[in-house]
């Protein structure tokens, strides 16, 4: 950690050169003060913007590239293994040979050497956009061999890249499938799996992908961890809602993480588990594995859902699994998303000894959130009554919140809600609305607007009272304000070294990002 250690001492010389006093955690002024100044230190320290390389935005290169490629792909022996050390050491001399080479530039040189390598052993232009786009890349979208976006820090983004002929991509298309042992063909056009790295895959073939080719959709796993205090710092949420929810965390509040597509659920609901205690044995249960609890090793076992196999035989579905894991004596389970019948066990384990249970689901406001629940238990269970159904889901789920992703690629928190026990007078469930974001619509383009407290819960803090949790009821008055010492004194109690496969040099890139971040967050200086 010398190397986190020197970059934190020259940042606070650095601030202390532009007239800002770097203070101990005691002395952090409150919010408006040092968020003005972190706005500022953050554009400062902001050094990376998504391009492309000329070599992929000027057909002159990209055709001897090609030609490069094509033929050192003719000169390569099948019998002999090929490592990306043994394409480092032969492909500069091979690409020199070249005649057209002669007039490049170094730079144009070394993109063609990552090209031919991405091509050999990679997954061709998919591999070229990991590296280029980094931690800011949420998907890839490959809509048949012409067409390759990317939803970029959370904005859809055009990029230059391109299959030439259909099966080249198919190629790259069974080189992902083969690593989760996978295959697709006309009988079984549609196909999820994962990349090695746990990226998420799901390939459309003709005849179901209808518009003329191959459609894949490349969800990415980012291998560093976002923690509740980046989603703080991104905007997602103000302070008051981060203590809350971490209450509500350790206080065995039956959670459900409402949103739709892409708008955060998953990573949300990682932050959370942080703050579950460290003698709760917790399952995580998923159809393709995304969560990551950050929580200790020995705490999580993790079951993955199995798509029956040509012959129809063999699936292991989500409800099956759930039914499994209920008799293997968990403390807490984790169902990564809620998509059918999967709900009806869910609720009885949240009704039944599972204290602290969390999903998520696709819904794009609370109330539409609990509309799903029933819809869902319905598929399940057609016969029963929607009386029965909201009463199940009444005495399972104490919280929901809900996420949107906006035009504009922000995320936020914008309800955080209690279920009442009891129904409004037509026969719907009755809900205590605790926080909000109330957006400012006088400029549409751009998402701004403020974080609201709107009442007092009761469940939620009779449930944490329950587990021995004391919460601060100031934050829920609307005119106190919160600083963020008072988060801080609660943060710094679940620091993330505790994280199952946590790496302190996880720190370095936190401050290779952002070297504001540990003057936002001095507790983090205390794991070093």
């Amino acid at each position: 950690m010398r190397n986190l250690r020197s970059l934190i001492e020259d940042q606070e010389k650095k601030l202390e050169r532009d007239n800002y006093m770097f203070k101990k955690e005691e002395d952090i002024q409150p919010d408006k003060d040092i968020t003005s100044k972190v706005e500022s230190i953050k554009q400062k320290n902001f050094n990376y913007r998504l391009s492309f390389p000329e070599l992929y935005t000027n057909k002159r290169l990209l055709d001897i590239a090609y030609r490069i490629n094509d033929s050192f792909m003719s000169n390569l022996k099948s019998d002999k293994k090929i490592t990306r050390d043994s394409l480092e050491e032969v492909l500069p001399e091979f690409i020199m040979n070249f005649p057209d080479s002669k007039t490049l530039k170094k730079e144009t040189l070394d993109d063609i050497k990552t090209f031919i390598i991405n091509n050999v052993i990679g997954y061709g232009p998919i591999s070229t956009i990991f590296d280029i786009a980094r931690d800011g890349l949420n998907d890839i979208i490959i809509n048949t061999k012409d067409y390759i976006d990317i939803i970029y820090e959370g904005k859809t983004e055009i990029t230059p890249f391109t299959f030439r002929t259909e099966e080249e991509l198919r190629k790259v298309v069974d080189k992902m499938l083969t690593e989760n042992n996978r295959k697709i063909d006309e009988a079984h056009p549609i196909i999820s799996s994962k990349l090695n790295d746990g990226s998420r895959v799901e390939v459309q073939i003709p005849p179901i992908a209808a518009n003329g080719g191959t459609c894949v959709t490349i969800r990415k796993f980012n291998e560093i961890p976002l923690l509740i205090e980046n989603l703080v710092d991104s905007g997602q949420m103000d302070y008051k809602m981060a203590y809350f929810l971490l209450k509500v965390a350790k206080g065995k509040c039956n959670i459900i993480v409402s949103g739709g597509t892409s708008s955060g659920k998953t990573t949300f609901l990682n932050a959370i588990t942080r703050f579950i205690d460290d003698n709760e044995q917790v399952m995580v249960i998923e159809d393709t594995k995304e969560i990551q609890p950050q929580m200790p090793c020995h705490l999580v076992r993790s079951y993955e859902a199995r798509m029956a196999n040509e012959e129809g035989k063999g699936a292991i579905t989500l409800d099956f699994l759930l039914r499994s894991a209920l008799r293997s004596s968990p403390r807490r389970i984790i169902v990564g998303e809620c998509r059918g019948s999967e709900i009806v066990v869910m609720l009885n384990a949240m009704n039944t000894g599972h204290p602290g249970s969390m999903t998520t689901i696709h819904a794009d406001n609370v109330k539409e959130a609990l509309v799903r629940v029933e819809n869902m238990y319905l598929e399940a269970r057609p016969t029963a009554n929607i009386g029965f159904i909201r009463a199940q889901i009444v005495s399972a789920v104490d919280v929901i919140l809900q996420l949107v992703r906006f035009p504009d690629g922000s995320r936020k928190v914008i309800a955080i809600s209690e279920l009442e026990k009891r129904m409004e007078d037509n026969g719907v469930i009755a809900l205590n609305d605790i926080f909000r974001f109330k957006r400012d619509t006088s400029d549409l383009k751009k998402v701004k607007g403020t974080f609201e407290v709107l009442a007092t819960p009761t469940r939620t803090v009779e449930q944490m009272n329950m587990f021995g949790v004391d919460i601060d009821k100031r934050i829920f008055d609307a005119k106190f304000e919160m600083t963020r010492e008072m988060l801080i004194e609660e943060l710094e109690k679940d620091l993330p070294s505790k994280m199952c496969g946590w790496r302190n040099e996880n720190l370095n890139v936190f401050m290779q990002r952002d070297s504001s971040f540990f003057l936002r967050w001095p507790h983090f200086q205390h794991m070093y």
